[in-house]
């Protein structure tokens, strides 16, 4: 019941603190002291940034100047539960408003239901110092440049322009986050830092309002596809576990390999509509020498070791230490095909959440909603929307514990078919119902060179649809084991775990899993799952060319998934999946012997 008295008084102590703008006309209110207010949409809209000619940008803790907005309930007293809606990578304040209460997360939508809610470019983008013509004359812009989620840059301005909004009396100082993507990554970097905040130095020090330094907390939070470590999500290296605490120092040990397609989309987003630092001026936030060694691949060295640590420490959930008490109240949503977040990340926030022993709200949603493969279907998006709606409303509005355990929805093909019904669960392992084997009794060479580039090249995560039949002959250079799903079917529900023996010669060895549904007579199949591992032999310059032996236990990255009566079930290991994975820069062998591949059923 802590979590539930601390939320109350940080949801009534204002009251008591300050009165605030009580009562004021909204007309004559200026929020931060520039925001200009009116109705609009049936509620009350505060507009700042460029308006006109004239600058209502507002100074972050260090200068920087962000454009942002705020939206007010038509009715009732002043100060309001805060919410901030935070947008994706390459996107503005515009993402979270809308014209019409529409059951979206979105300003008018939660103004309507008694929210303040405030929108704001991140440093970076829009006119948050994203664009020329936002940095002309305004010196403060010179290092405005996006830092990449980074809890001492972006993540403070939130925590800093809600301080503010608590300050002059309009928000009360238990708040909630919501956001996607990006915006959902710097969730989750908020619900772990809950009342604290960190300093450029990196220290922790107590979240508290910039003027009148009244104690601050994340009430609640609402986290859409999100990343908990950029490190398993940009660069996995295969070992992380679904089910198991993985820390952070096994998750860049080796360094992984890199969703080649995605960091070029992301890049060319920020690149193309934000301000990068320029190279070599500020390691830390240096994306494009990043996106550069990126490209060149192996061999890693200590720059490349620098930045994988990095992305941790400053710009992931992961690397901010459990508070006291665990997370602030949390949902996350993920979808079962996103391949740049996939539902491991939540999970992996979740397995660091319940082995600190925190008893704090946490709800997991996995369906069909979220970056590509996810096919964003409708009735799953209007799902998600009431969900996280309710999970916010009953902890900050009505002072009540929200649902919590696991929500899925089985990811169904083709687009147009509905998603599966929602089942729910306490825990994500108690949605396990058995597991099923495949096994290899012989041994099987994989190579650098194996594969069909042209099954590779749709299966690139990005820009190929995920329900795509794609051919079903074997790939040389591969290795292939399978069994039939039965006369019931195969219900999937988790990641298959590999684990196999590995006789290694060549260099920088990587090894691709793919989980496919074959049809009958074989002649098509539909991907199911996809990972990659990195073994950590043969990765170093001017290694040895012997073989090495190396046992490996990596997971696919989960689904919820029916595999019909009839059809069967193949796993498929090769030696390259590019250009979604990057290519290796070696020519190697792998011979895999003793494996089992352990398939979830729910």
């Amino acid at each position: 019941m802590l979590w539930r008295v601390l939320v109350i008084v940080a949801a009534l102590g204002s009251c008591a603190l300050f009165g605030g703008p009580a009562g004021a006309s909204p007309g004559r209110s200026m929020p931060f002291g520039r925001l200009v207010c009116g109705p609009r949409f049936g509620v009350t809209f505060c507009q700042g940034g460029l308006v006109a000619g004239e600058d209502r940008r507002v100074p972050s803790f260090d200068g920087v100047p962000l454009d942002a907005d705020l939206t007010l309930p038509s009715t009732g007293r002043a100060p309001y539960p805060l919410i901030v809606l935070l947008h994706g990578l390459g996107g503005n304040k515009l993402y979270a408003e809308s014209t019409k209460n529409d059951g979206a997360l979105d300003n008018v939508t939660l103004a309507s239901e008694g929210w303040a809610v405030l929108t704001y470019s991140a440093r970076g983008f829009g006119n948050s110092c994203g664009t020329a013509a936002s940095r002309t004359g305004t010196p403060a812009c010179a290092k405005g440049w996006v830092r990449l989620a980074d809890q001492r840059y972006e993540v403070r301005d939130t925590q800093y322009l809600a301080g503010l909004l608590v300050d002059e009396g309009y928000a009360r100082p238990g708040i909630a986050v919501s956001g996607v993507s990006y915006g959902g990554g710097q969730t989750l970097e908020l619900a772990m830092l809950k009342n604290r905040m960190e300093l450029p130095d990196g220290k922790l020090v107590p979240f508290v309002s910039p003027k009148k330094h009244i104690p601050m907390t994340i009430a609640a939070a609402y986290a859409m596809w999100p990343w908990d470590d950029l490190d398993t999500a940009l660069i996995p290296n295969g070992y992380l576990s679904t089910t198991t605490l993985t820390s952070a120092r096994s998750d860049r040990s080796p360094i992984g390999v890199a969703k080649q397609a995605w960091d070029a989309v992301l890049y060319a987003a920020a690149n193309g509509v934000g301000f990068l630092s320029p190279p070599r001026v500020v390691p830390q936030s240096d994306l494009t020498s990043w996106q550069r060694a990126t490209v060149a691949g192996e061999p890693f060295g200590a720059a490349e070791s620098a930045a994988v640590i990095d992305l941790q420490r400053f710009k992931s959930a992961i690397g901010i230490p459990m508070p006291k008490g665990g997370p602030a109240p949390t949902a996350i949503q993920s979808g079962w095909t996103d391949t740049l977040f996939p539902v491991s990340e939540a999970l992996h926030f979740a397995n660091a959440a319940r082995a600190a022993g925190s008893k704090s709200p946490l709800l997991l949603v996995f369906d069909d909603v979220g970056h590509p493969w996810a096919q964003d279907k409708p009735a799953d998006v209007a799902f998600n929307n009431k969900t996280g709606i309710g999970f916010l409303n009953a902890i900050v509005l009505h002072h009540r514990r929200p649902r919590t355990g696991v929500l899925v929805r089985e990811q169904t093909c083709p687009v147009s078919a509905p998603s599966g019904p929602t089942v729910a669960a306490a825990s994500w392992t108690a949605l396990r119902r058995g597991t099923i084997d495949l096994v290899g009794h012989g041994v099987q060479r994989v190579t650098s060179r194996g594969g069909d580039p042209s099954v590779a090249a749709a299966l690139n995560g990005v820009s190929a649809p995920l329900c795509a039949n794609l051919p079903a002959a074997t790939e040389p250079g591969t290795a292939l084991y399978a069994r039939s799903s039965g006369a019931r079917g195969l219900h999937i529900l988790g990641g298959v775990v590999i684990t196999a023996k590995l006789a290694i010669s060549g260099a920088y060895p990587e090894l691709v899993g793919r989980l496919w549904d074959v049809a009958p007579g074989g002649a098509t199949r539909q991907i199911i799952e996809l990972g990659v591992v990195r073994p950590s032999l043969h990765q170093a310059p001017r290694t040895t060319a012997a073989p090495g032996i190396e046992r490996i236990t990596f997971e696919l990255s989960p689904n919820d998934y029916e595999v019909a009566p009839g059809h069967t079930l193949e796993l498929e290991l090769v030696g390259s999946n590019a250009p979604f994975f990057r290519k290796s820069n070696g020519s190697f062998s792998i011979s895999v012997s003793d494996l089992r591949a352990t398939v979830p059923l729910g």
